[in-house]
């Protein structure tokens, strides 16, 4: 005899332990589980920080035309004891200058390497938004997942039941010397592998929802399919124009052209003329007054190069390198995506075609299983007949949430592929709120003299 009762409790068994030790939120529709991953995600928080560090250097820019001001003091005092004279002999000197310096023209620098770091905020953007991307996708193939696979253990669950009832028939029509034993062996052997399909099954929803937990922080309860994703591209030469303008990869290495390409006036900037007002005031005093003073002084001092370095000039060669590798990264990006767009619409249209398919063929499986049925409660058709028709019933069924499952996926791919499945593409842009709406990171020095860092807990 089968042993199908404890199986099924068992399966019902390693379904119920993925639940154990779950939190209790819980995330109904995609967009939930979306906005939930957003906040959990520490890859997108890294990303973000990421970005605020970016934008905080544009503000070290300005190093070479700020106002400096510095004060230094020095003093010593000192005994001699000389054999001419009765004790010590003492004398005591101390100075003390405050200095005020400011680059009247710093040769442009501030202005290049301020625009250098802007060019590469943008680069960050572009880098946050491709983080926001994979962070999307990945959660809503998790989402994908689950559903696809508690559909795929409803089946096979409800096949474990079907041939259940074959064996349980064909053992009584063998005992009443209806049947042979060898009808019997056939309907255990399908129901032994239908057996081992439903625990692979239910191993595969077990896997599913440790990995949608993992990436959303939320117990996988009730969840809803969602539809197929509007306004994808309906040729691929569109499609392939949207990535190559929309695709943060693109949209990166753009940036990184831009800030090679801005290199070149950082580096004439730092060798250029400049002009500097420095004023300062030093007080002197010393034993006697011979030797005291208060003095203020104030220069304007033109300075420039007249040679070129051995340095200079291997900088300048490093940034020409450095550029023309910024081109052919931008082309190769450019390259990358246009042919992962065309690619990623080829793929849903393919899965859309293949959908329509097996909706026809599961038609015609269900058409066919009820007429080996009739037939089979005439003598026409055998049992294993029958059993060959439902199964390929069942088989054609699984096919169809296979192919239910690819064409969304193949949606949402094909929706990364062009660059539409950032945050704010998805509706989802208020979860975190602007980046520029971000507010600078607190200062980890004290703002006292002197300075002192502050750790943080």
């Amino acid at each position: 005899m089968i042993p199908s009762r404890p199986f099924v409790c068992a399966c019902a068994l390693l379904l119920g332990l993925s639940h154990v030790g779950s939190g209790r939120l819980a995330a109904d529709t995609l967009d939930d589980a979306l906005r939930a991953s957003l906040q959990n995600s520490s890859q997108i928080a890294a990303a973000r920080q990421g970005w605020l560090a970016a934008r905080e250097t544009i503000q070290t820019k300005t190093s070479t035309s700020d106002l400096k001001a510095s004060f230094s003091a020095t003093g010593n005092q000192s005994h001699t004891d000389k054999v001419s004279s009765n004790g010590y002999k003492q004398s005591q000197y101390a100075s003390g200058s405050v200095t005020v310096a400011k680059n009247l023209y710093d040769g442009g620098q501030t202005k290049a390497n301020t625009k250098l770091a802007q060019i590469q905020l943008d680069q960050a953007t572009a880098n946050y938004l491709s983080t926001e991307q994979q962070v999307i996708l990945s959660s809503i193939e998790a989402y994908l997942t689950v559903l696809k696979s508690r559909r795929v253990v409803a089946l096979n669950d409800a096949n474990l039941k079907r041939l259940e009832a074959h064996v349980n028939a064909a053992r009584i029509r063998v005992e009443a010397g209806a049947a042979t034993p060898t009808r019997l062996a056939e309907a255990e052997a399908r129901y032994a592998r239908a057996k081992s399909n439903a625990l692979v099954a239910a191993t595969d929803l077990q896997n599913a929802e440790d990995s949608y937990k993992s990436l959303t922080g939320l117990t996988a309860s009730k969840m809803t399919l969602p539809v197929i994703p509007g306004d994808l591209p309906t040729e691929i030469t569109r499609a392939e124009q949207l990535a190559g303008t929309s695709h943060p990869n693109v949209q990166a290495a753009m940036a990184a052209e831009r800030a090679a390409e801005q290199s070149f006036d950082t580096l004439k900037a730092s060798v250029s003329p400049t002009v500097s007002l420095s004023l300062s005031a030093t007080s002197k005093d010393a034993t006697g007054t011979s030797s005291d003073s208060d003095v203020l002084a104030g220069s304007l001092v033109l300075s420039t190069p007249i040679l070129s370095t051995n340095a200079t000039r291997a900088k300048a060669r490093n940034i020409a390198a450095a550029h023309q590798q910024a081109k052919y990264a931008y082309r190769e990006a450019l390259r990358a995506v246009e042919v992962a767009a065309r690619a990623a619409f080829r793929t849903e249209q393919t899965a859309r075609i293949n959908l329509q398919a097996v909706q026809r063929e599961l038609a015609a499986s269900k058409l066919v299983a009820a007429g080996i049925a009739s037939e089979a409660q005439f003598g026409q058709k055998t049992t294993l007949d029958l059993l060959d028709a439902e199964q390929d019933v069942n088989d054609a069924e699984l096919r169809l949430v296979t192919a239910e499952h690819n064409l969304r996926l193949a949606a949402y791919r094909l929706q990364a592929a062009i660059g539409a499945l950032t945050a704010d593409a998805m509706g989802l842009g208020a979860v975190l709120g602007e980046l520029t709406e971000m507010p600078a990171p607190t200062d980890p020095f004290s703002k006292n003299f002197p300075f002192s860092r502050i750790r943080s807990e």
